[in-house]
């Protein structure tokens, strides 16, 4: 668009414009005593030789010339608007804290210093998610004996470190004779002896620290020795989980999804410059902000969420409180632990609520040891 001069001129100077040669874009009448011109820039120049002669009045600027005044005008604000993005972008990608999720002092201390050898400390630049994941991947493998899991999050400028130990059964070095014996009440599913005498068969029914595998060593009924039983012991084993679960369900979840975006608000007009979820909680924090100016500049946090607003039939209820059942007995086990199978033993359908009791049978690790006393 090219740039146009607009100009208020008196009525009755209007016709002698013409003898001058000076070409209007467009005329528009205010009043019987002024109108406005429409001028190009050449046509602007000539009319401003006869400002005083015919009472021309300056009034506004339409296309580039406005918008090149507007920011020569505005030269210091839009530096330090463009200066602030460039900041808060390079802030954004600075790490500031980092929160490593375990009760062990030792392995914190271990996961920081395996972190910072690899370039995760604080004030550094955050890392592309391949580099994280490679990051991550070295140091299970690094520490293979130590570390069982990892995930590394990134929450804007922070790292959220979740770990968790490998806990490793073994038996201590010095010579205390002792017998593997049920951790709790099963059926034998597998037995894997290094040293012992196997006394339990598979599919054996034992109680919680009845002997599978015990370190005395028999001849002819009687003890003849005495060693350290060594064996990891698989069974099945059985929980009831109660979930009472509402009919009608309203719940607003967070998804792992969340960013940071920059917000212009410009009069009663909002721009955003970011990422958008269809739903979303937001904080905004305002960077500039001046009750005078027409413009704020923000900050916003951004979590995307889940809402949830259900009414469920008996059967998707309980379907949803098996589903929860399912969830908190698996956090509760170990990795190498999984449901067998399960059964509804009872429900029941209040006017909002449904309570199921489910029975669950469990493949998990039942082995403990227990010192041969003398």
């Amino acid at each position: 668009m090219n740039s146009i001069y607009i100009v208020k001129i008196n009525s009755k100077y209007f016709n002698r414009l013409f003898r001058y040669n000076i070409r209007i874009n467009k005329i528009k009448k205010i009043d019987n005593n002024y109108y406005l011109l429409y001028l190009d820039y050449d046509n602007y120049k000539k009319i401003l030789k006869f400002k005083k002669i015919f009472e021309i009045e300056f009034i506004d600027y339409l296309g580039f010339i406005k918008y090149k005044n507007i920011f020569k005008n505005n030269i210091i604000f839009f530096v330090m608007f463009i200066l602030s993005i460039i900041y808060i972008i390079f802030l954004s990608n600075i790490i500031f804290s980092i929160e490593i999720k375990t009760n062990n002092k030792d392995i914190s201390n271990l996961v920081r210093k395996e972190l910072n050898k690899n370039g995760i400390s604080l004030y550094k630049f955050v890392k592309s998610f391949e580099d994280k994941e490679k990051i991550k991947k070295k140091i299970l493998n690094d520490n293979k004996d130590t570390l069982e899991w990892m995930e590394i999050t990134r929450h804007g400028s922070k790292y959220i470190i979740n770990v968790e130990e490998r806990i490793i059964k073994s038996i201590d070095d010095d010579k205390t004779p002792t017998d593997i014996v049920a951790l709790k009440n099963a059926i034998i599913l597998s037995i894997n002896a290094k040293s012992g005498s196997i006394i339990k068969k598979l599919n054996d029914y034992v109680r919680k620290g009845e002997v599978i595998v015990t370190g005395n060593i028999t001849h002819k009924d009687e003890i003849v020795d005495k060693i350290r039983a060594d064996a990891v012991i698989y069974g099945e084993t059985w929980y009831n989980v109660h979930v009472s679960y509402p009919m009608s369900y309203y719940e607003k979840t967070y998804t792992n999804n969340n960013t940071k975006r920059f917000k212009i608000q410009i009069l009663n007009k909002n721009i955003i410059i970011g990422k958008k979820y269809r739903k979303e909680d937001i904080k905004e924090t305002p960077i500039i902000y001046n009750k005078f100016l027409p413009i704020k500049f923000s900050l916003e946090t951004v979590k995307e969420t889940v809402l949830i607003d259900d009414l469920y039939t008996v059967d998707e209820a309980c379907e949803e409180a098996v589903k929860i059942a399912r969830n908190r007995l698996l956090k509760e086990l170990s990795k190498d632990s999984r449901i067998l199978s399960e059964k509804k033993l009872k429900i029941i359908v209040n006017n909002s609520t449904i309570d199921v009791d489910i029975f669950f049978k469990v493949y998990e690790n039942i082995t403990d040891i227990k010192r041969i006393e003398e």
